[in-house]
């Protein structure tokens, strides 16, 4: 492969285009270029993630790409040489109303109906899982064999690293500013680094991908929108099989990271950032301190012991939301070779496995291996050029995220 020529260039360097070029490489074809704007990769929204990886899921498609992910993630050191991060230490939801007990129990007969290990424990058990919960003012709580969580960068890293291992080849610091067409075939890329001939492109690229397929003609319906939160310094009594914990009646979660707490929520009121120009960088976000106050402030009663805990980290983290809460992904229509994948809403890290092999077998033999509709570019039809709707359907998503629906 010259400098000037691929076979897939890949548009963004972040955990989705890294593990779409790490399963095209594995299946065999290693003339990719994964082209990232930053220094190196995972640079934006990535790292910025909390990495969680849970199975309780509302519909058969995302419980499998969670699983295949467990799965994936959960060999992949030993199959590649590249550790993933990954702590499989289950998750705690944790309900404060019967409103909520009333729906974990439906939650918990409808995740063993599809085979999967949870149950409800007893405050002795939330004790042990997690030592400084204050159970005092819980309805109830369900554990998650399984589950866990990675470190996000790690996880993109060990993409790159394995995709690399295959002969893919990962140029940084060049810029995408135009999708090549011709008589609606795509033809390659424009960059910073001069013109790239590819017989297909995908768009990975987040929020700013969704701006360079406006480009080329085709109008995502998603809305970048701000998600932060924050690392506490080091606390005793951590244990190293420390869960995931939801409090979704509160919308927060935590889990332990560097020997603190990592926690964030989903703003009632969120903050949509847009226009997004193609300069913009999460770095530009505000520092999270007033919301982060108030997400301390909704924990305090489960996590008292928040109170004592100085910020050690700040993190301004920026998500990509549908009006439906669900993935944009697919071949663009009317423009062959062209395919876009956007709109993580939270769930980028842990769909990153089963989107990375979904894509390669779209690209590759033009079929995902499963039934996509759901997730699918064109499925809001004339209102995604509405940008008025999407922007209030995407934010009225994310603020009732963690909602009983």
């Amino acid at each position: 492969m010259t400098p000037r020529d691929a076979e897939i260039a890949i548009v963004g360097g972040g955990i989705w285009g890294l593990s779409a070029a790490y399963h095209l490489a594995r299946a065999g074809h290693t003339r990719i270029r994964v082209l990232e704007r930053n220094a190196a990769v995972a640079a934006e929204t990535t790292p910025r993630a909390a990495g969680l990886v849970g199975q309780i899921r509302s519909d058969a498609t995302m419980l499998g790409a969670v699983q295949y992910a467990l799965d994936l993630l959960g060999r992949f050191a030993d199959e590649t040489g590249h550790d993933p991060g990954l702590h499989q230490t289950g998750s705690l939801m944790v309900a404060l109303t019967d409103e909520r007990m009333a729906y974990c129990q439906q939650q918990v007969a409808a995740a063993r109906a599809n085979g999967v290990a949870a149950g409800f424990v007893d405050a002795a058990e939330m004790t042990r899982l997690a030592p400084a919960l204050d159970t005092t003012r819980v309805a109830g709580a369900y554990f998650v064999e399984g589950d866990g969580y990675v470190d996000p960068l790690q996880c993109a890293q060990a993409y790159a690293g394995a995709a690399r291992d295959l002969g893919v080849d990962i140029a940084t610091g060049v810029q995408v500013s135009e999708i090549r067409i011709d008589r609606d075939q795509v033809i390659g890329v424009a960059t910073t680094d001069g013109p790239l001939n590819a017989a297909q492109v995908l768009v990975a690229a987040g929020p700013w991908g969704a701006a360079l397929a406006r480009r080329a003609g085709f109008a995502p319906a998603v809305q970048p929108i701000r998600h932060q939160r924050v690392r506490t310094e080091p606390a005793p009594g951590i244990p190293d099989h420390h869960p995931v914990v939801r409090v979704p009646d509160v919308g927060c979660y935590l889990r332990p990271e560097k020997g603190g707490y990592l926690y964030g929520f989903f703003e009632p009121d969120p903050t949509a950032i847009d226009p997004l120009p193609d300069d913009f960088t999460t770095s530009q976000l505000e520092p999270p301190v007033a919301t982060m106050t108030t997400a301390q402030r909704r924990l305090l009663p489960q996590f008292p012991v928040l109170a004592d805990l100085d910020i050690a980290e700040r993190i301004q983290g920026l998500t990509t939301f549908a009006p439906d809460g669900s993935y944009l992904l697919g071949p663009v229509p009317g423009v062959e070779g062209l395919f876009v994948a956007t709109g993580c809403a939270a769930l980028g890290i842990a769909g990153s496995a089963a989107i990375g092999q979904w894509l390669s077998r779209w690209m590759l033999e033009g079929n995902p291996g499963a039934d996509l509709g759901q997730f699918g570019l064109e499925r809001f039809g004339a209102r995604a050029d509405d940008r008025a709707w999407v922007r209030a359907a995407s934010e009225q998503f994310y603020g009732t995220y963690y909602d009983i629906r």
